[in-house]
C-alpha cells in the first residue's frame, strides 16, 4: 500500500503475515522488479516503481456497499476489515466506526449491513502542526517527543501539540458520545490517541494493521474466482 507519507508492506512467512513500514524510497527500489506484488495506492506513485497494472486493487473490489467512487482505498479497505472482525463477534452485530488516524484522521461509519453511512476527514496529527508552521511566520514545527499532559502549555511548541491533539479527541469524543458504537481503530497516531483514552469507557478495538489486512482479504477473494 503507497500510503500518503509511508509505504505498508504484508509479507507472508510460511504461515504468518509480517507488516512492515517504511519511508518512500523510489531509489532504493528503482532496479527491483515488483511486478507480481498486489498493490493499492492513496500517495503518489514513483515512474520508476515496476508494478503490475493488473495487480492494482481498486475501490471495486471491495465487496461493500454504497461506497463513493471517490473515497479512499486505505479508507474502504480497513472497513472492509473493521466490517469482517465485528461481524465475527455474534453478540455485536452492530453499526460501527472505523478510524484511520494517518495523515489525514478519517472516521468512516459503516452499517451492520455492510453499508458506506458516511463520515469525517481532519488534519493529522503531524500535519496540524506542519500547517500551523507553514501558515505562520512565527510558529515552527514542533517535533513531538512525549505529549504535553496539561491543558494549558506556556511553552508555544507544547501547546500547538496539545491543541492539535484536543482537536482528534474532541471529534472521536464527540462520535462515541452521539452514537455510542464500537470503534475500530489504525493509523501511525492510534497509539497516542489510545494513550490520551485510557481512561475513558470508549469501546476501541485497536488494530494496527487494519488496511492491510482488508487488502489481503480482498486480493485473496480476487485470486480464488
Amino acid at each position: 500500500m503507497i500510503g500518503n507519507t509511508r509505504w505498508h508492506w504484508a509479507k507472508k512467512i510460511q504461515e504468518d503475515w509480517k507488516y512492515f513500514h517504511t519511508t518512500p524510497n523510489p531509489i532504493e527500489f528503482k532496479d527491483k522488479n515488483y511486478f507480481e506484488l498486489s498493490w493499492a495506492s492513496v500517495g503518489p506513485i514513483p515512474e520508476n516503481l515496476k508494478l503490475c497494472p493488473s495487480k492494482k486493487i481498486d475501490l471495486d473490489d471491495v465487496p461493500l456497499v454504497n461506497l463513493p467512487s471517490n473515497l479512499g482505498i486505505d479508507r474502504a479497505l480497513a472497513s472492509w476489515s473493521a466490517y469482517k472482525k465485528q461481524s465475527s463477534l455474534k453478540s455485536k452485530e452492530q453499526d460501527l466506526i472505523v478510524i484511520d488516524a494517518g495523515t489525514i484522521m478519517s472516521v468512516t461509519k459503516i452499517t451492520k449491513k455492510g453499508e458506506f453511512a458516511g463520515g469525517q476527514l481532519i488534519s493529522g496529527l503531524r500535519l496540524q502542526l506542519s500547517s500551523m508552521a507553514n501558515g505562520s511566520l512565527n510558529l515552527e514545527n514542533p517535533i513531538i517527543k512525549k505529549i504535553p499532559i496539561e491543558t494549558f502549555q506556556h511553552d508555544t511548541k507544547n501547546a500547538m501539540i496539545r491543541g492539535a491533539i484536543n482537536g482528534l479527541l474532541g471529534l472521536i469524543l464527540n462520535i462515541y458520545e452521539e452514537t455510542k458504537l464500537p470503534i475500530w481503530i489504525c493509523g501511525g497516531d492510534a497509539p497516542i490517541i489510545l494513550n490520551e483514552l485510557k481512561h475513558t469507557n470508549i469501546d476501541i478495538n485497536y488494530c494496527p494493521n487494519l488496511v492491510l489486512e482488508g487488502m489481503i482479504d480482498v486480493d485473496q477473494a480476487i485470486n480464488s474466482i
